[in-house]
């Protein structure tokens, strides 16, 4: 992979990126447009499920995409998209009261119920890797499809890639079975690293991560490109329930750093760093990943200022607006970054079902099994056009679109600056 990184935006839209096919695809629309010849005679009920933590300090983010699953399901169903077979929708929450936050625990818990329901055919979710790393194995054993719309860590896909995950044993059946809509943390690093010492000419980082699987392997990937850029770094690694960073920050400060990294995300203490960097007088840059850009980092006190990058923006596309308008309508607040993610994964999913049910003579597979491997096949080969671009994917599982868009905090909120992307080799 050519890791040159070139800047493909200054403003708020975002570039799509043409790739070669990896296999053979088969195309789709944005919605699935109604039923399909064919499968009007469709009988029964199809059930999907998603995996999202939408309770405790990750709700809005991840109550967010939930609403973007919610309403892939509603409009297929009011589109007929599976002719007269209904689709049936499980949510789950996989944030523990415990915890007050998402939970690998509660994941595995959830998929384990889930996939052990015959009826399930696929899940969407989960958000967080570090909670992908609990309920891969699950799922992968089952044979039951997951998509998710915003796990970055490149272990999950790539083996070798992060030294926590033995990427092999997340795929007991040797098998793929999970794919993702958004790129990984070797890409968003490395567009960190080019904010971080291109644009904004920094130094001395200071790096902080939250103990996570997510946050290390980000804060890893960050270090080892913004050294390659010729800055230094001092490490710091904090459990992600800290709630006082002052003690770390202040050492930062007597250091004379002139930015701090945190690869973490909001549950897990963004907010708490910026406003405590605030506290002890380090006026230097705030900078850190998709898991920042959330608004549970306002509530928690964070600061304006902030540069995060997070999935590409999409909002601003053509190709969005028609779901914006109608997620305001459904749910009378904003989307979240990650809302059109949740329904174009939910959408894509539904599309591999629709297809295995033509081809299967208008009516879903009898055998549990059969139906589950069948549309797993049909992911895999997808050429989906929906709300956030054009989705492939290659042979791991990965989506074949490759930008980060770079957030600013700006008035309480988070404001789309620029995507960055690798360059076409």
């Amino acid at each position: 992979m050519d890791r040159t990184l070139t800047r493909l935006i200054p403003a708020l839209g975002i570039l799509t990126l043409t790739v070669a096919a990896c296999g053979t695809s088969s195309s789709s629309t944005a919605t699935g447009g109604g039923s399909a010849a064919g499968i009007s005679g469709c009988s029964g009920t199809v059930t999907v499920a998603s995996d999202l933590p939408v309770s405790g300090s990750d709700a809005a983010i991840g109550g967010g995409t939930q609403n973007g699953v919610k309403l892939a399901v509603s409009q297929a169903n009011a589109a007929h998209l599976l002719g007269g077979c209904t689709i049936n929708y499980i949510p789950k929450d996989d944030a523990s009261a415990a915890k007050g936050k998402h939970d690998p625990q509660q994941g595995a818990q959830n998929v384990t119920a889930l996939t052990s329901n015959p009826a399930v055919v696929g899940i969407i979710g989960p958000f967080n890797s570090g909670v992908a790393v609990a309920e891969l194995p699950i799922s992968n054993a089952a044979g039951v499809l997951q998509i998710s719309p915003s796990n970055t860590d490149p272990g999950l896909t790539i083996a070798g890639s992060d030294p926590d995950i033995n990427t092999a044993s997340l795929q007991p059946s040797g098998k793929i079975t999970y794919f993702r809509v958004i790129s990984n943390d070797v890409i968003q690093a490395a567009v960190m690293a080019q904010v971080t010492t291109k644009e904004l000419n920094l130094k001395k980082i200071y790096v902080i991560d939250d103990q996570e699987t997510y946050g290390k392997d980000l804060a890893n990937y960050y270090e080892k490109d913004v050294k390659a850029a010729g800055a230094t770094t001092t490490r710091q690694s904090e459990p992600g329930d800290t709630k006082d960073y002052r003690p770390v920050l202040t050492t930062a400060k007597g250091l004379g750093v002139d930015a701090v990294f945190f690869g973490g995300v909001a549950s897990t203490g963004s907010g708490l760093i910026a406003a405590q960097m605030k506290d002890v007088g380090l006026a230097v840059p705030f900078l850190s990943g998709d898991g920042t850009v959330d608004p549970q980092y306002f509530k928690d006190g964070g600061t304006d200022g902030a540069l995060a990058s997070s999935a590409p923006d999409t909002l601003t596309l053509s190709s969005a607006q028609q779901f914006v308008t109608d997620y305001k309508t459904a749910y009378g607040t904003d989307p979240v970054a990650y809302s059109t993610y949740g329904f174009d994964a939910m959408n894509i999913m539904l599309n591999a079902i629709k297809n295995v049910i033509v081809a299967n003579g208008g009516q879903p597979p009898a055998d549990p099994t059969a139906f589950r491997t069948k549309v797993i096949a049909e992911v895999q080969h997808i050429d989906y056009k929906g709300t956030i671009g054009e989705t492939r994917f290659d042979a791991n599982g990965d989506t074949l679109q490759h930008s980060f868009t770079v957030y600013k905090a700006q008035n309480g909120t988070w404001v789309a600056k620029e995507t960055i992307s690798p360059a076409a080799s």
